[in-house]
Order: C-alpha cells, then structure tokens, then sequence
C-alpha cells in the first residue's frame, strides 16, 4: 500500500539499505511472504504498516512478529500504527515488537501535532550502535532526556494537556468498548458497500478496524460525490495514489458513533439513486 511503500522511500532517502515486499494491493502480508522474503538476506529490521489507510487492510503484525523473532531472533520488529492505535488492541510487549509509532489525530480523536510512540530495550541497545541517528527523533535523546523529566526541545505543551484529557475521557468508554465500536462501524461499513456492488478493497479477517477502502465499482464522479456530501456536512476521501477514483475511503474511528455512520452511508445512498 502507499503508506508501505513511503515507509521504504523514507529508508532509501536516509540512506538505508532496504528491500521492499510487494504485496498485492488489498491483499495482507503474511508472515510466510515475510519469511520467504528474508530467507536470502540478513535484516537488522522488518518494517510493517499494521493498518494500511490506502488499501483498508490490517496487516497480522502479531503472526509475523512471532515468526520472525522465532526465525531470526536479532531482527527488529518496527511497526506503523498510525491509523490504528486507539482503535483496535496492540500488544507491544506480548507482540514482541521493538518499535512502534502511531499520531494523536486517528484513532484518538485529537488535533494533530503529536507522534506517540514506544521502544523496547533491545531497539535502544541497537541505537547505541548507529551512527548517524539523527538529532530530533534520535531515540536515544529523547530516553536519556525522559529519566530527567526534561525535553530535548520545545515541547507542544497543550498538545499534551489535550492528550491526557482525552485519554481520559478514552478510559471512561473503557478499551474494549472503543475496539468494539471500531469493529461494528467498520463491518456496517463494508456490508454496506458489498450490498452496493461496491466491496471492501481488503478481504476478511484483514479488514483495518478504524477505516474501509470500498471499490468503485459504480463509476462515481468523486467530485460531485464529495460536493454533495459537503453540503451535507459530511466528508470522505477519495482512494490513495493510483487507487484515486477507483476505490473511496471511509473512517469510523476516533469519537465517530454508529448515527454518524448511519448518516453518512444514507446520504451515499441519495447520491446513487440520482447518479446511476
């Protein structure tokens, strides 16, 4: 997917020595893809995108974690959770993941400005190794400057007070609450759009939890379609780099209920009837 593929071209503009495993779009990368792909080489890490928003699909970062650290135990296991952390669980720990990063503005359902993530031991271990890590995201940095209580810059102060408001209010919902409501939203969504003759990209059980990429199968005029749900108060995204105009995408995540959804799939519904 595309934000897969700008994973790997942000290690080749750093200037790593990287491969990249094409998958079939809408399609999951399983851990025997991951396997079969390393069995050549040796990694010092394996990058995953856990939910890929341009194909809607939520890739078994557990599974291959697992087969990976049982197979190659010194690669690193790091993880895009962008579009999934708040959403849907992860296990960093139980995972044996070794790094993972996700932004406050999907799932969580706040402003954006912030990107949250979390480290294992071995992942610092590793970092004392490499040279030229960089400044500001230089994990090593900001640990040392964490076990002071400081920052190694400026930090966006309201962002934070607003993070833990909000965390807050995530935890009188309760976790397992907001995974479910994630869930039912994304599956009303994707039966929806099979009713539609327009299916979800992403086949079960690898449907993303926070997100459906639906194909177009109708021909839909994305720009009238956008206008008329504008009008309406109500937004979608148009399908990500090649699959633009093909397929359309749908949130349900952060603070968005089961009525918000039920509007919005009302109003596609119009639209269809006066565009077919």
């Amino acid at each position: 997917g595309g934000f897969s593929n700008r994973w790997f071209e942000i290690a080749i503009t750093n200037g790593k020595e990287a491969d990249l495993l094409e998958i079939t779009p809408g399609k999951p990368c399983l851990p025997e893809d991951v396997l079969n792909a390393m069995k050549n080489k040796a990694y010092e890490a394996v990058a995953i995108v856990h939910s890929e928003t341009s194909t809607g699909v939520e890739n078994p970062i557990k599974e291959i974690a697992h087969a990976v650290r049982k197979k190659y135990p010194d690669t690193l296991i790091l993880a895009d959770c962008v579009s999934s952390i708040g959403g849907t669980p992860i296990h960093f720990d139980d995972w044996h993941l070794d790094f993972a990063f996700g932004s406050v503005n999907k799932c969580l359902a706040m402003p954006p400005g912030l990107a949250i993530a979390a480290t294992s031991a071995r992942a610092l271990e590793k970092a004392e190794t490499v040279k030229n890590r960089g400044w500001f995201l230089d994990i090593l940095r900001l640990e040392n400057h964490h076990h002071t209580d400081t920052t190694p810059t400026t930090p966006a102060i309201s962002l934070y007070y607003a993070l833990e408001t909000q965390l807050d209010r995530i935890m009188v919902e309760g976790l397992e609450n907001r995974f479910t409501r994630h869930a039912q939203l994304s599956e009303q969504i994707a039966a929806w759009g099979e009713t539609h003759n327009m299916p979800p990209m992403a086949e079960k059980p690898f449907r993303a939890k926070s997100m459906t990429t639906l194909y177009n199968n109708n021909h839909l005029d994305f720009l009238k379609l956008r206008a008329y749900l504008k009008e309406r108060n109500l937004e979608i995204a148009n399908g990500y780099q090649e699959l633009k105009d093909k397929t359309f995408r749908i949130a349900n995540m952060g603070e968005l209920q089961k009525e918000d959804v039920d509007q919005l799939l009302d109003a596609l519904e119009s639209f269809i009837r006066v565009s077919i």
